[in-house]
């Protein structure tokens, strides 16, 4: 019987076919706790960008974090004195723990401090940067330039109509330091600077550099056409008829004079009983508290395993233990190099791995039975005995 071919070698067999060289970019707005369900995403962009890496293909992987986004709303883990923060960029917002920079900055380094453990290792962008940097500008004057266009094709393929003062361009509000509350005015290509109204009173202008960002459904395209990308993963929100991946292919196309890159479509990491996890609900479980209790080799197992396009199950109760020993299993059948391994397992084995490698000999469910015995405390002599049984 033929075995069957691995997602992520399938993804980087069909996109070689267009080219040897290839992008792949990844993103998440750091607006709350960066959880396993945000995983999916990263873990994806990393398998495909490895299969390519496999087949001598020069490739490079990306992450944008979208740190130039506003916060929407006070969040529940948030305190009502950020009421006065919505509708501001994420990292002009102080942080809530105020050790680090900003707010972007709270969420996002444990997040790649994560990403490091489960030896994923990409480029990081920050939005922010490069707005202020200036690489959005020339995509900034075409997106204003072509607004009429733009707003066709968004009433065309989503289906929904364009308000008569609507721009691509959202600017930052001098006063209020908000970009969810102005509208653009006018502007000038030889200045690179454009004028707004907020609703706070204020009028005012501002850079291209620095001075708003681009709507969601331009940026993401502009990104593609700024950055080079040709592959990317992203979740089946994006993916739904008229929604911003159909919006993204034509104005890339249409406006930027690019091409959109591979897409990816995944579906959720469902949280045991409590549906698809979010930051904003508080339906979460952070990738960093996981990696405490969980080899990385382990949670990238469980996305490596499952197609993109299925939805998986994760229960941190006694399923997971169940997981943790079946790679163990996998392990030690490609270890021992079982003839009864077959080429996809011996796959999902090869790209579950992580920057180190699980030894354990002991079985995950009993060196946790061991633990709570010992109650944590290997030091007493009655404990030690304990762990040698």
């Amino acid at each position: 019987m033929t075995d069957i071919i691995h997602w992520a070698d399938i993804i980087a067999e069909n996109t070689l076919k267009k080219s040897r060289k290839h992008l792949v970019a990844t993103g998440i707005t750091p607006s709350g706790h960066i959880h396993i369900g945000n995983m999916r995403e990263v873990v994806t962009a990393d398998a495909a960008y490895r299969a390519l890496l496999d087949k001598d293909a020069d490739a490079e992987l990306i992450y944008i974090a979208d740190t130039y986004d506003p916060l929407r709303k006070v969040y529940p883990f948030l305190p009502e004195s950020y009421a006065e923060h919505v509708g501001k960029p994420l990292s002009e917002i102080p942080c809530p723990c105020g050790k680090c920079t900003n707010y972007a900055e709270h969420f996002l380094q444990p997040f790649l401090e994560a990403l490091g453990s489960l030896g994923i290792f990409p480029k990081v962008y920050r939005a922010a940067d490069m707005y202020k940097s200036g690489l959005y500008i020339e995509a900034i004057k075409t997106a204003l330039q072509k607004r009429d266009a733009i707003a066709n094709i968004l009433e065309e393929v989503s289906g929904k109509t364009v308000v008569e003062d609507w721009s691509p361009f959202n600017p930052i509000c001098n006063a209020c330091g908000k970009l969810t509350s102005t509208k653009v005015t006018g502007f000038d290509l030889e200045a690179e600077t454009v004028d707004y109204e907020c609703t706070c009173g204020d009028k005012g202008t501002v850079s291209m550099q620095g001075g708003g960002k681009l709507t969601w459904r331009v940026d993401w395209p502009a990104r593609w056409q700024i950055l080079g990308v040709t592959i990317e993963p992203f979740g089946k929100d994006h993916a739904s008829k008229g929604g911003s991946f159909d919006t993204g292919k034509r104005i890339v196309t249409e406006i930027f004079n690019a091409q959109a890159p591979s897409p990816i479509v995944y579906e959720w990491i469902m949280l045991g009983k409590k549906g698809a996890m979010s930051s904003s609900t508080g339906v979460v479980v952070s990738i960093s508290d996981m990696l405490k209790v969980v080899p990385p080799e382990v949670l990238r197992y469980l996305i490596i395993r499952t197609k993109p396009e299925k939805h998986i199950k994760f229960d941190p109760g006694q399923p997971l233990l169940t997981l943790v020993d079946e790679y163990e299993r996998l392990r030690t059948s490609f270890r021992e190099k079982d003839p009864k391994l077959g080429e996809f397992d011996r796959r999902v084995y090869e790209l579950s791995r992580a920057s180190g490698v699980f030894h354990s000999e002991i079985p995950f469910k009993q060196m946790v039975t061991i633990y709570q015995v010992a109650r944590g405390d290997f030091e007493h002599p009655e404990n030690r005995q304990t762990l040698r049984l």
